[in-house]
């Protein structure tokens, strides 16, 4: 019988360095975002599991890069939390009618292309799961670019 293995735990410096954040943001966030208050200890002490470092994460993405006000993120991310996405891995599939239906329906919008098209061939698919990778990577490359012009001009001129 194989011994179930404990799941890491970070303390709260470890996971701010990993979502990217720092310690007084997470602090607030713990405030609004009911899902963070759930890690604490009953000793006092703070520690975040891998599920909560990726919310962390997830939270710093909806407010930052996508735009959301703390009330649009804390509605998304209850909605992201109930579908089971942070729970290390995807949500139970539907039930095999659903999926039997959801695929006629996609392949019939798929057959019925609008006639003012200049060329009827489908396009090729874009490798989505790729190119957003990319886009977020050069994302975090940009934010670090600003964050390093934000703290030349923040140092005082020279004379």
């Amino acid at each position: 019988m194989a011994k179930a293995e404990p799941e890491l735990q970070y303390k709260p410096a470890e996971a701010c360095k990993m979502a990217e954040v720092a310690p007084y943001v997470l602090r607030y966030w713990e405030t609004e975002f009911p899902v963070l208050a759930e890690s604490k200890e009953k000793g006092g002490g703070k520690l975040y599991s891998a599920r909560d470092v990726k919310i962390i994460s997830r939270i710093r993405e909806l407010l930052y890069d996508e735009g959301f006000t703390v009330a649009g993120a804390k509605k998304r991310l209850e909605s992201e939390v109930s579908e089971g996405r942070f729970d290390g891995g995807l949500a139970p599939a539907p039930p095999v009618a659903e999926q039997k239906k959801s695929a006629k329906i996609a392949a019939e919008v798929e057959t019925s292309r609008p006639l003012f098209l200049a060329d009827p061939r489908p396009a090729a698919p874009a490798p989505a799961a790729k190119a957003a990778s990319q886009e977020f990577a050069e994302r975090k490359r940009v934010i670090r670019e600003l964050k390093e012009i934000a703290k030349l001009l923040e140092r005082p001129a020279r004379r």
